[in-house]
């Protein structure tokens, strides 16, 4: 337990380090749960009532340069839901319709290991603020 502990400040001052000069986007969303959402550069990271998601950004797009859409695919973990955890890979559209605002949906194909092999496919949906 204490490793756990000692790993995750670990990670959090890495991460506090760089949020300096990283790009920030900050919402809600649906994903398993009403969730708050944020996209701290290229990871996505969901915090749920009942577990948590962080998802790396893989590779990103645009359909071309008049549409204010993008589309990104990407890969992580989640846990805490049903008690379980897991992988992800969300495949997903973001909609840039004002100035720092975007509106964004995703599918996921999920695995579930806490008791067994399960999959399944999720779906979210959400909007951020970009500062």
């Amino acid at each position: 337990m204490k490793k756990i502990i000692f790993v995750s400040m670990l990670m959090l001052s890495i991460l506090l380090s760089n949020l300096a000069q990283a790009d920030v986007k900050v919402g809600v969303a649906l994903d398993m749960d009403l969730s708050l959402v944020a996209q701290i550069d290229r990871y996505n990271i969901v915090l749920g009532d009942s577990g948590f998601a962080v998802d790396y950004l893989v590779k990103t797009g645009t359909f071309d340069n008049e549409t204010p859409l993008s589309w990104y695919v990407s890969g992580g973990g989640w846990a805490g839901w049903d008690n379980g955890f897991g992988m992800r890979a969300p495949v997903g559209v973001s909609w840039y319709f004002a100035k720092g605002w975007d509106l964004y949906g995703q599918v996921q194909p999920v695995a579930d290991f806490d008791d067994g092999f399960k999959f399944n496919v999720d779906g979210a949906i959400g909007v951020r603020f970009a500062f």
